[in-house]
């Protein structure tokens, strides 16, 4: 069967990756697209577009029925699901079937089985990989499971049947808390993938995440193509990929290798597929995690270290080709190391980010591979994944890849948005992930508190108000200086040029500019100096010498922001006029007393009334946004007084959800 125009039922990065596949294939490749990717790249890469439906993923990338439309409009004969949304998703893989399209995956039946982690286990213990003890069982009452959370004991895992990537997935350390950790693990594996179907599993302290990548096609060819380590996790989200796994004893390699095949093959699988486990870091026994029938996120490591192209076997496997080489042709050749680049603030619990990318600048640097489906102007909305870009780094051992990967997040430039560069680049530089011997439980102990973003220091917030200076034409022109400039410029003085820098929390530090002609002195709140020569913006960066040094900084204006970029990722400084910084004075007598929505949303459940009084930290209202759930708890103690919004409404970020007083007021 031979493939000829392939629509692609995704977006953004993975959408992007699938159509340069196909273009390298010489096949057709047809783009879908909501009302809030109609100007996304994806979009115009494609030989076509088909519009599928409003802004959420319900309304489009999740409406089978339209995707389906949509490749009888183009004349797709092929469907590529990328991962996410509905590619693990049975019903959508026989839909396609049914219609005459070739889905790029396995069949539906195989789908289902090992979409549902209950079954996906039973047919793991059926072809002899040992799994996690727990409950698996069809039986989803809340009795049996309170039953079962007894017997398994404490700590445990409650984890959605249907899905992954942490959603669905709560972590029990007391059995008084089960109860309400399982209403919402299924609340979130609903909202998510449509079953709230949950299983049970003891918790495993100190574990390691390791896959395997197996390939298979349709005339009994069963392959594997290494594992990789994804045991840097936030949230029970990967963060970090490489291939191969750092540190693994040869007959525990040999055994997960083998495991795999055996179970793909025991269940007829199709096309690529990933088998998961969980190595105890201590015993190095192994357990089956669950089985991902499709494309990984991470499947750019594997391909760095076999020099195979996944989609492109996709491709081929689903037409019906045949897999020309043997098991022992399959080389593991160097190494490869991943980071997911998110739009997300992870000194505030990873919290999703959202807004306009105002900077998008890729590095080139050799060995360094960028998948990603933004450019500058694109919007990140709370409608998809926070996931945004992947930064790929090979090379011939895992120092040399690791030393390529850091060199390139610190060289990725995103403006607009907040990443979580500066927290990847400092996860890469922990002692246990440099050695190799890190497992799931890494960032908690590296940072138990939660993760601090690197300060402003005075040099930093001196070179964004210098910066910003020079593009208002700062050039020492008495015509742009504040001040009596006549009466001081017989003195050598050339007067000031003043500007407020907004603190994180509202606050204000003031600043002045003195010079002209390059040479300029930056004063912060009056004590602290900064004497430049020579100081001009080139090349979208500001160039200065200090004491015989000549230095080089990177940055980006976009309004009153200035963006540095450092080795040590991206900071934003907000840089205002005297008279712009008298707007939007933050008051600290009533600063933080409401709770507001931290990004756009869905207000999912309001968990108090008006009238109602609450103690600080209490949880007020739940928030859904990039297909999370996030409980907000009230800042302090106090009575609530208002609610504007009820459970389905759509906020913006910012908006007001609950308003507090706390008997303070007058």
């Amino acid at each position: 069967m031979d493939l000829h125009s392939v629509l692609i039922a995704n977006r953004g990065e993975i959408a992007v990756r699938v159509i340069r596949a196909c273009h390298r294939m010489g096949l057709h490749a047809v783009a879908v697209y909501s009302d809030a990717d109609r100007d996304a790249p994806f979009v115009e890469m494609a030989d076509a577009a088909v519009h599928i439906g409003g802004a959420p993923a319900a309304d489009s990338y999740l409406n089978a029925d339209a995707l389906i439309d949509a490749a009888r409009r183009a004349g797709a004969d092929a469907v590529h699901p990328g991962y996410g949304f509905l590619a693990e998703n049975a019903a959508f893989a026989g839909a396609c079937a049914d219609t005459g399209l070739t889905f790029v995956g396995p069949v539906a039946d195989t789908i289902a089985r090992m979409g549902s982690k209950i079954a996906a286990k039973a047919a793991a213990e059926a072809a002899g990989v040992p799994v996690v003890p727990g409950y698996h069982g069809e039986d989803q009452s809340d009795e049996i499971l309170t039953v079962e959370a007894a017997r398994i004991g404490v700590p445990l895992m409650i984890k959605a049947s249907a899905g992954g990537g942490g959603r669905g997935m709560r972590r029990v350390d007391d059995l008084d808390g089960f109860a309400q950790a399982l209403e919402m693990a299924r609340r979130e594996a609903g909202a998510a993938f449509g079953d709230a179907a949950v299983l049970l599993e003891k918790y495993v302290a100190s574990v390691r995440h390791i896959e395997v990548q197996v390939l298979a096609d349709h005339h009994g060819t069963v392959l594997h193509l290494f594992e990789r380590d994804c045991s840097a996790q936030r949230n029970h989200q990967k963060v970090i990929e490489e291939a191969p796994a750092p540190n693994l004893l040869g007959d525990t390699r040999k055994a997960l290798l083998e495991h795999a095949v055996a179970l793909a093959a025991g269940i007829g699988y199709r096309g690529a597929g990933t088998v998961e486990y969980i190595l105890d870091a201590d015993s190095g026994e192994f357990h089956f995690l669950e089985m991902n029938t499709r494309l990984q996120v991470e499947h750019p490591v594997t391909e760095a270290i076999t020099g195979l192209d996944l989609v492109e076997w996709q491709l081929r496997v689903a037409g019906g080709e045949a897999l020309p080489f043997a098991q022992e042709e399959i080389r593991c050749d160097g190494w490869a190391i991943e980071a997911r680049v998110a739009a997300e603030d992870p000194a505030k619990r990873f919290l999703p980010r959202t807004g306009a990318v105002t900077v998008y600048r890729e590095p080139a640097i050799d060995g360094l591979r960028i998948d990603s489906g933004l450019r500058q102007g694109s919007v990140v909305t709370h409608h998809y994944d926070s996931m945004l870009a992947k930064v790929i780094a090979g090379g011939r051992d895992r120092r040399s890849a690791l030393r390529a990967l850091r060199r390139g997040l610190a060289r990725f430039r995103i403006g607009g948005v907040g990443v979580n560069t500066a927290f990847l680049l400092d996860l890469l530089q922990q002692p246990d992930f440099v050695a190799g011997t890190h497992d799931t439980g890494l960032i908690p102990a590296a940072w138990p508190g939660g993760w601090t973003a690197p300060g402003l220091s005075a040099r930093h917030r001196a070179e964004a108000v210098l910066a910003k200076h020079l593009r208002e034409g700062g050039d020492g022109s008495p015509w742009r200086s504040l001040g009596a400039w006549r009466v001081t410029e017989p003195a050598g003085r050339s007067g000031a040029c003043l500007f407020h820098l907004r603190e994180p929390r509202g606050g204000l530090i003031d600043a002045r500019v003195e010079g002209r002609g390059g040479d300029f002195r930056v004063v912060l709140d009056g004590d602290t100096e900064f004497a430049v020569e020579g100081a001009r913006l080139e090349n979208g960066g500001l160039i200065y010498e200090e004491d015989g040094l000549r230095r080089s900084i990177d940055l980006d204006i976009a309004g009153a922001t200035v963006t540095l970029h450092t080795d040590g990722g991206s900071m934003d400084v907000e840089v205002l006029r005297p008279e712009q910084a008298m707007r939007g004075r933050v008051d600290p007598e009533t600063e933080g007393q409401d709770v507001r929505a931290p990004m756009p949303g869905r207000v999912a459940e309001v968990l108090v009334a008006p009238g109602e009084t609450v103690t600080a930290v209490q949880p007020v209202i739940v928030l859904e946004a990039m297909k999370l759930l996030q409980r907000l708890a009230a800042p302090c103690a106090g009575q609530v007084c208002e609610i504007p919004h009820t459970a389905g409404e759509t906020v913006d970020g910012g908006a007001l959800l609950v308003a507090l007083t706390t008997g303070n007021e007058t």
